[in-house]
């Protein structure tokens, strides 16, 4: 087996038997970067000299008999987003491109000093505010299961190299299931944390002084004994900022699954779950009830509340921010409709939603209420359904007794390039827990089946735009999302590694690397 496709946990213990060396495994990274990487385009800096060198200390070190941490000699790789010194933080914006960083993320001050070997920093869209990898400075980063789609946004470019098999751990950041949606269309695994579990020290985001909805730090990778590998490594942030609670370390491998409860739900009447995203969650409720886990029926309260309160606060100031932090800038395909319908008068998005509704577009013509500028008061009034929100859904935890929900990450399978941008509730099940503040997990359970790739009846042009990454999707990952109470990473975890357990040994679960490399998937294929 070649090193690139070796787990993180496999390549550790390598490493620590001196089986193979640091400077070893970078070199074969390299080498498969460029075998793979110019048809995906995931990185844009590549830090090769630098971590030549950190390998070939860190080999010195382990064989003096010293590691400094968990991640001594593994190499990792960073969202362009994360602050290091020398190199801008462009969100793909080019006036940034000369804004060059003195600091270090604490995320990757963590990472480094637990050992870890950066090998350079990974794209995303413009503005971080897109579920496609695109932007003018670095291009567009491809999905390797199948050239024609998308790896997902913001953390796409983390998603599609972990998954190519360039490199065995990721930063990212989430807003609205930015690690998750990555994750979940590139068959890997990914945790947003509760916002404050991780530092958000050095991480810069598209909508600067937005609190609404705050974003957060966490840890991608190939499968879940090396998400964990991760987590632990990085649990303790609290000496490089005070302002991330002093918490014991995650032990999600203690944790006694038989006294879980866990509610399963598909649907929370915003939009449901394509068939293949669905089978997947009721397979993961199956491989959680094998391990012992109780699990019961769920029904989340109102989605619709929620997507008002989401899409109210983003864009409360009518995208002013965004737009002065492109300049003269144009927005990418993908934000090119939600800055247009944030930017309309209040009477004119009044009278495109009356007419969306007359034409049999409900769902289309609620969100677009919820757009646009707002008042102060309007804003807080906002806030304080949402803190509302939070309690009705923890309460709704409560009477059901539930330590975890398990539910869809995304929609459908992967996106098609260039047709998310008037898709944005396509994601819906991920921004649900940024705006409750809920951790929450992704994990691969299936691939799409040849008979699964039909949508039947499309009601609306979500619907239709569903139908269509579902067409020629078979082969390509599903995956489910885990979420818990605030705090309880660790839960999702134990979860999440159940899960895997349950499924991974099953038809049709996705391998990684990306079996035969990145391809293009043919008609015959997907027949």
């Amino acid at each position: 087996m070649d090193l690139h496709e070796l787990s993180a946990v496999e390549l550790r213990r390598g490493l620590d038997r001196g089986e193979l060396g640091s400077e070893e495994l970078v070199r074969a990274l390299h080498a498969r970067r460029e075998e793979v990487d110019p048809a995906i385009n995931g990185w844009v800096h590549r830090f090769d000299e630098q971590a030549l060198l950190d390998a070939r200390r860190a080999d010195q070190e382990r064989a003096a008999g010293t590691a400094r941490g968990l991640l001594h000699g593994l190499p990792f790789s960073i969202k362009e987003n994360l602050a290091t010194p020398g190199l801008p933080q462009t969100l793909g914006i080019r006036s940034r491109l000369e804004e060059k960083a003195t600091g270090t993320a604490v995320v990757v001050q963590a990472a480094l000093r637990e050992g870890g070997i950066a090998l350079g920093k990974s794209n995303v869209p413009l503005l971080l505010l897109a579920m496609e990898t695109h932007n003018e400075i670095w291009g567009t980063t491809r999905n390797p299961w199948d050239l024609r789609r998308t790896p997902g946004g913001s953390s796409g470019g983390e998603a599609a190299l972990i998954a190519s098999g360039q490199v065995p751990l990721g930063l990212g950041t989430d807003i609205g299931g930015s690690i998750r949606i990555p994750a979940a269309w590139c068959g890997i695994c990914g945790l947003k944390p509760t916002v404050g579990r991780w530092s958000v020290r050095g991480s810069a985001g598209g909508i600067p002084g937005q609190e609404s909805v705050r974003a957060t730090t966490g840890p991608m990778a190939r499968g879940v004994e090396d998400l964990v590998l991760l987590w632990q490594a990085l649990s303790e942030q609290h000496s490089l900022d005070p302002r991330v609670p002093p918490l014991p370390l995650d032990q999600p491998d203690r944790i006694d699954l038989s006294r879980l409860r866990v509610g399963v739900y598909v649907d929370d009447g915003v939009f449901a779950a394509s068939p293949p995203v669905a089978r997947a969650v009721f397979e993961a409720a199956d491989a959680l009830r094998a391990a012992g886990v109780t699990v019961v029926d769920y029904q989340p309260p109102d989605g619709w509340a929620l997507v008002d309160q989401y899409f109210g606060a983003i864009s409360a100031d009518g995208t002013a921010t965004a737009k002065a932090r492109v300049g003269d800038q144009p927005p990418t395909v993908q934000l090119k409709t939600l800055f247009l319908l944030a930017r309309l008068p209040g009477f004119a998005r009044s009278l495109a939603a009356s007419a969306l509704e007359a034409r049999g577009e409900p769902r289309v013509a609620r969100m677009l209420r919820a757009l646009g500028e707002k008042s102060v008061q309007r804003l807080w009034a906002i806030q304080a359904a949402r803190a509302a929100m939070q309690e009705q859904e923890l309460a709704s935890w409560e009477a059901l007794g539930l330590d975890l929900v398990i539910c869809p990450p995304t929609v459908t399978p992967p996106a098609l390039l260039d047709r998310t941008g008037d898709w944005s509730l396509g994601a819906w099940p991920t921004m649900r827990y940024n705006i409750l503040d809920l951790p929450a997990g992704v994990a691969p359970v299936s691939t799409v089946r040849a008979d699964e790739q039909q949508l039947s009846s499309p009601a609306d042009r979500l619907d239709r735009r569903a139908a269509e990454f579902l067409e020629g999707s078979a082969g390509l990952p599903v995956a489910v999302q885990v979420v818990a109470r605030p705090w309880q990473e660790g839960l999702v975890l134990a979860a999440m590694a159940a899960i895997e357990r349950g499924v991974r040994d099953r038809e049709g679960f996705p391998r990684l690397p990306v079996p035969g490399g990145p391809h293009v998937v043919s008609d015959a294929a997907t027949g």
